[in-house]
């Protein structure tokens, strides 16, 4: 019985391969990583050296050194600048050491430095992109290389693994602000969705009860003077029981849209429940006109083109507008009389509802605070394209009229 279209989810967003590789990896697979490029690093120091490379000197001091700044290495994702301070130190002092130590390559501080570049500000990338490039050029220049040679691999050095950790960086965040607006997107339309369907609940429950109790109200108002007419005050008590009934089997079939099917319940079942009963229709507008007339109403029905199948939504819409019109009429319009017009044209149908001026003799109906009848009978129109117009009559009525597309 919902009145809105059911609307697709947005699709999920497209993640990149590599994304959601580096997603899927674990701490220890970054520890086996940044292990492996350890070893890659100590693998020119340790190496054995020919013997016309002259004898190699073995200081323990620098191979404390060499040892202790390349396990820090490990720790470059957590202190990113403090790491690429150490090996950046480091690489030059080994550098202008004796042999085997001067073989400590500059990857230890490239890598370093493309860390901070993907994890630290733009003025500190720069800063420490200038550093590694300055510190090559010193070590560059000792080995007597040819400037161009020298110029270019400092440049390589230095400023390489910077840039490809900005555009790595860069990707990264662009990657958290498209998801931030797609989870923004799916929380905005979570929380329209909720509105809409607080709101359609609100309005079928507004519908239900304000007719169901205005009826009760004026059948339990006879009663009161049928107290000597046994036969007549029956009648009065039956129609309000089975007003009251019809009004919380209404509830009950509106509320249980809001539960899952138990899993026991048969189709049998839920078709013999009244609880289940059908979602009303135009056909029931019959229904309402016989319980306006227990109520003391003389209420007219006249259908105008031929009667077609429509849609339940617009079915359910146009019974509810009609439904509360004549609660309209019940409460405020002091007559007793009303009519209900239903018009089927080629590409819409229309209901208009009606009722004429109250008796010279009666006196104004007592002014009462603004309701939601009228509010959400043009809501119910506007959700399927309609329009709704309520107003005074030219002989001082009223007429409610809707029109929908179909």
């Amino acid at each position: 019985m919902a009145d809105l279209a059911a609307r697709p989810a947005p699709p999920p967003s497209r993640t990149p391969e590599g994304a959601r590789l580096l997603a899927r990896m674990r701490p220890w697979h970054w520890v086996a990583l940044d292990t492996m490029v350890v070893l890659l690093i100590l693998i020119p120091v340790g190496r054995p050296r020919p013997a016309t490379s002259g004898p190699a000197h073995q200081n323990p001091w620098l191979s404390l050194l060499v040892l202790g700044v390349t396990l820090t290495f490990l720790a470059r994702r957590r202190f990113p600048l403090a790491v690429w301070l150490l090996l950046t130190a480091a690489t030059v002092t080994l550098a202008s050491s004796a042999p085997p130590y001067n073989a400590y390559g500059p990857f230890a501080m490239m890598f370093a430095l493309y860390t901070v570049a993907t994890s630290c500000s733009g003025r500190v990338v720069t800063l420490a992109s200038a550093g590694v490039l300055a510190a090559a050029l010193a070590i560059l220049s000792g080995l007597h290389y040819p400037p161009s040679v020298t110029v270019l691999s400092a440049v390589t050095i230095g400023v390489g693994p910077a840039l490809t950790g900005y555009v790595v960086r860069q990707q990264r965040q662009h990657r958290e602000a498209m998801a931030a607006e797609h989870t923004a997107k799916i929380e905005a339309e979570v929380t329209s969705r909720m509105a809409q369907e607080r709101l359609r609940i609100a309005r079928e429950l507004h519908d239900v009860v304000a007719h169901a109790l205005s009826l009760i109200t004026v059948q339990a108002g006879v009663a009161v003077f049928r107290e000597h007419e046994a036969d007549q005050m029956r009648t009065t008590l039956t129609a309000i029981e089975e007003t009251g009934r019809t009004a919380m089997i209404d509830m009950r079939r509106l509320l249980g849209v809001l539960r899952s099917k138990p899993p026991a319940a048969s189709d049998a079942d839920e078709a013999s429940s009244p609880d289940r009963a059908p979602v009303p229709d135009l056909v029931d507008i019959g229904t309402l006109i016989s319980q306006a007339t227990q109520a003391g109403l003389r209420i007219s029905l006249r259908e105008e083109g031929e009667r077609r199948t429509i849609p339940a939504a617009v079915g359910l819409a146009v019974y509810r507008i009609v439904q509360e019109s004549l609660t309209n009429i019940l409460r405020h319009a002091r007559t007793t009389s009303g009519s209900v017009l239903l018009r089927f044209e080629p590409h819409e149908v229309a209901v208009t509802v009606a009722n004429p001026p109250p008796p010279d003799s009666l006196p104004p109906a007592p002014a009462s605070p603004p309701g939601h009848g009228l509010r959400g009978m043009a809501e119910r129109t506007e959700l399927f394209g309609g329009t709704f117009s309520a107003g005074s009559a030219a002989d001082g009525g009223f007429v409610v009229a809707a029109r929908f597309p179909v």
